[in-house]
């Protein structure tokens, strides 16, 4: 329908007729007919139905075109509209080759996960030549629109990359609540057991499809198992970028070295949530150098605010030379902060995971969670705790079996960071404590 509104809003032509072209692109003719078409036609017949008049072409394989012929008020006049959709699929051609013929007014990619991130990106250009400019009167242009839909994809989809971790100002996306969500849409028309049955069969099995098809969450990478399943977006993720909470210090994590150094910040309320705001993860860089971008990052993220304590791997106070002058890189890093760098209570994988963890499952008041990552702040923290920061599968001989301990990704050392913080602000007896 969407397809249809857009059409009324397209400008008038010079004959007074407004039109419009949508073109419905899928992987396959197949997907199309068998996913789609049938479905699209309930809604809109073929020959139109009661609701107008209507004619619908091609198919069995090949393209398919529906035109459509009705009327719409504007300012108070009654124009007619004509509206053609074409379903295409591209199949075995090339995606630059498929797309060369199109002069749509809109595009909308079925399934668009299932497609190249190509298709979109030869879409754009094809857009704003139908209505032609010289058919439309002086000074209007035709309106250009892609629109898709699509399951929660894997993690490491285009689709996530482009609109989570790279958003363009151009483009939005819009989630569904999950099944299980107290806001979950559409439950009346589905079966009572509809969810039940996927979250049965599907965890059984393949429990990452449950975030994807019940859930509406990213899926995870299918190279291993996340390390915190509790972890939400919907739950964990503020809506918005947060910003520090007036008089109270921000807190640093950091995990220490010179491959993947990285530091996180974060403010603990006196009602007991964790506010993460930002992450510093640069990559390369010596401890001088980290400890240099750190500043830098902090002054500029949270001016005039307070540096609380900052608490680092206890391995990173190792190493350095006492009679020559040399500093360790956590004396380096605090040093240059102007704070004392205290070691994390212990480098225990199972107490630091359980010092996030307990938070991720709290609900403080019964409802408001107990750690949330600022949006767009922390793209590193929220991919891993969707599926990066991971037990990596291993094969030994001819039996898959997950590692027992975490894989050492990109992700994972803001993780370490993270965990650092909240152990050494709630103490090891917090966290084996649960306070």
């Amino acid at each position: 329908f969407d397809t249809l509104s857009e059409a009324t809003l397209q400008p008038i032509c010079r004959d007074d007729v407004i039109r419009h072209r949508v073109a419905i692109i899928g992987q396959s003719y197949g997907q199309l007919e068998k996913n789609l078409i049938k479905t699209w036609q309930a809604w809109l017949p073929p020959d139109g139905g009661a609701w107008t008049e209507a004619e619908m072409t091609g198919g069995g394989g090949r393209y398919a075109v529906q035109k459509i012929a009705f009327r719409t008020e504007r300012q108070g006049k009654i124009y007619p509209v004509e509206y053609e959709a074409i379903f295409a699929a591209i199949g075995d051609h090339s995606i630059e080759q498929f797309m060369r013929g199109f002069e749509p007014s809109q595009f909308y990619l079925f399934e668009a996960d299932l497609l190249s991130r190509d298709v979109l990106m030869q879409a754009i250009p094809r857009l704003g030549r139908y209505p032609a400019t010289k058919d439309l009167r002086p000074g209007d242009a035709a309106r250009r629109r892609i629109i898709g839909d699509l399951n929660a994809p894997d993690i490491d989809s285009w689709v996530y990359q482009l609109f989570e971790e790279n958003p363009s100002p151009g483009f939005s996306l819009y989630k569904q609540p999950g099944g299980r969500s107290p806001n979950a849409e559409n439950r009346k028309n589905l079966p009572h057991d509809y969810y039940d049955v996927q979250i049965r069969e599907l965890g059984l099995n393949t429990p990452r499809l449950v975030k994807r098809y019940v859930d509406a969450q990213y899926a995870p990478s299918a190279d291993g198992e996340p390390i915190y399943p509790e972890y939400s977006d919907e739950q964990h993720l503020s809506p918005v970028p947060l910003k520090p909470v007036a008089g109270i210090p921000i807190d640093i994590g950091a995990d220490g070295g010179i491959q993947r150094p990285a530091a996180v910040f974060g403010q603990w309320l006196p009602k007991g949530q964790w506010r993460i705001l930002g992450e510093y993860v640069p990559g390369r860089k010596g401890p001088k150098g980290f400890a240099e971008g750190c500043k830098t990052y902090f002054t500029q993220r949270f001016p005039g605010c307070q540096m609380g304590q900052l608490f680092v791997d206890p391995a990173a106070f190792a190493g350095s030379d006492k009679e020559s002058g040399d500093l360790a890189w956590a004396e380096t890093l605090g040093q240059m902060l102007g704070v004392p760098a205290l070691p994390a209570p212990s480098n225990e994988i199972g107490l630091r995971l359980d010092a996030v963890r307990d938070e991720l499952v709290y609900r403080i008041d019964g409802e408001t969670p107990a750690l949330t990552l600022s949006r767009q702040d922390c793209p590193m923290l929220r991919k891993g705790f969707a599926s990066h920061y991971r037990y990596r599968k291993e094969q030994v001989g001819t039996t898959t079996r997950t590692s027992d301990k975490p894989d050492k990704t990109d992700e994972s050392h803001p993780h370490d960071a993270l965990q650092y913080l909240l152990l050494g602000k709630k103490g090891r007896f917090g966290v084996l404590n649960q306070s």
